[in-house]
């Protein structure tokens, strides 16, 4: 039978910290995998509803080891219980498991970030410069701190005061690291080994001078980046091709190309290379990283199988069959 996961069935995984220890093996196996040609993202589905007001995106993806997953999520706020993971065996297309998707996806943005840390940022990064402090800011910071043993301080900024502050206390009991609330986004920024934009802002949120020398920057949205930081950085991404193919594009790639500034050309290459040691993270010292990261339905199929997994071995969820 399947096994049905809510959000309250999996919050027992997503309290503790150590659980995405777990994760962050899952997503790096995933990422090898997309660069062996072994895994496959299937589809990229987007279906109009309200007379074609508002879009619902499906999205999928097969990972060796973990199966196949499907997404689906709405494209605007205020749908409810849309968000949800199915996930399948890849071998006999049996329904393993409907899991709930909201929580899931923080984990399952942050794994990235962290496994990116591990291989993008400099040895011994001890200072992150976090810009946001809402829910993916939360994911972002989790998988950094697992991911770096090195890690000792976190400077935290977003506009709110109250926000920032309140962010902080709960992240520094939580983790147990030293999160101190900032007044401004160059206050995080300034002498950071890791810049960390987890915003939901579409414009440019730091200045090219702020960022220290072999600094590594990643960024989760589009559009947050400005080209001057762009144009002296050695930059990856997750997945080229949403990169540089996305809807609607990724800025500020897609107008520093059109406008002759830049070009595709450019990019290193993806994570998964420098995992494999196909590519190098770094071709000299001092030398700033950014970190495109589009999202990838490969992660989508790593999270919910990790969660599933987790569920089995501890006897969370509820069993259904369909007949």
């Amino acid at each position: 039978m399947a096994l049905m996961l809510k959000e309250n069935d999996l919050r027992p995984l997503f309290e503790n910290p150590a659980s995405m220890d777990g994760l962050l093996d899952v997503v790096t196996d995933a990422l090898r995998s997309h660069q062996r040609a072994q895994a496959t993202i299937h589809a990229d589905l987007r279906i109009p509803v309200a007379e074609g007001k508002r879009t619902l995106r499906f999205v999928a993806a097969t990972v060796p080891g973990c199966g196949l997953g499907v997404r689906a999520f709405p494209l605007y706020s205020g749908a409810r219980d849309a968000v949800f993971i199915l996930l399948f065996d890849d071998q006999s297309g049996h329904l393993l498991a409907l899991v709930a998707g909201q929580d899931l996806n923080v984990w399952r943005t942050g794994a990235p970030a962290g496994v990116a840390c591990r291989y993008l940022a400099r040895p011994g990064a001890a200072q992150v410069g976090l810009l946001g402090s809402g829910r993916q800011a939360r994911g972002q910071i989790l998988a950094i701190r697992r991911a770096l043993p090195s890690l000792q301080k976190v400077r935290v900024y977003s506009p709110t005061e109250e926000h920032r502050s309140g962010f902080a206390r709960r992240m520094e009991e939580w983790l147990q690291i030293e999160v101190e609330p900032v007044r401004s986004a160059r206050a995080a920024v300034e002498g950071a080994d890791i810049v960390d934009v987890a915003t939901s802002c579409r414009s440019p949120v730091l200045e090219a001078p702020w960022v220290s020398p072999g600094a590594l920057i990643i960024t989760i949205a589009s559009g947050q980046i400005p080209p001057e930081v762009v144009k002296t950085s050695r930059v990856f991404a997750s997945w080229k091709k949403e990169m540089l193919e996305g809807k609607p594009p990724r800025e500020p790639y897609n107008s520093m190309i059109d406008a002759g500034e830049w070009s595709a050309d450019k990019i290193a290459g993806e994570l998964g290379e420098v995992i494999l040691g196909r590519v190098a993270a770094r071709e000299r010292d001092g030398e700033v990283v950014l970190f495109e990261m589009p999202g990838m339905p490969l992660w989508d199929t790593a999270a919910v199988a990790w969660a599933y997994r987790w569920a089995v071995q501890n006897n969370a969820g509820t069993e259904f069959t369909l007949g």
